[in-house]
């Protein structure tokens, strides 16, 4: 799947799946405090259990990014569009339109 078609998936849970998988399987290996890491799930709050510092929280910027095919503009790097993976989508997902 491709980034816009992962942004303009048919499904919230197509869009949600690349960004669980990063940061279950992919954003632990980048720890640099070597943590074990519970599992993620879409609502798991990501800063207020301490899974993302300031240089995680980076690799997951740079993950929406290439999902979505562009830039996150400024202005939308703001912790209540990170909070949780259901918040990431709500940001960032665009359905098709019918």
């Amino acid at each position: 799947m491709t980034p816009r078609d992962l942004i303009h998936s048919p499904s919230r849970e197509a869009f949600e799946a690349p960004l669980l998988r990063f940061i279950n399987e992919e954003l632990p290996k980048l720890d640099r405090r070597e943590r074990a890491w519970n599992p993620v799930s879409a609502d798991t709050p990501l800063f207020e259990t301490g899974l993302l510092d300031s240089l995680s929280i980076l690799h997951l910027i740079a993950r929406v990014e290439e999902i979505i095919g562009r830039p996150v503009p400024d202005h939308l790097v703001v912790m209540k569009h990170f909070r949780t993976v259901d918040a990431i989508a709500e940001a960032f997902w665009k359905p098709l339109a019918p």
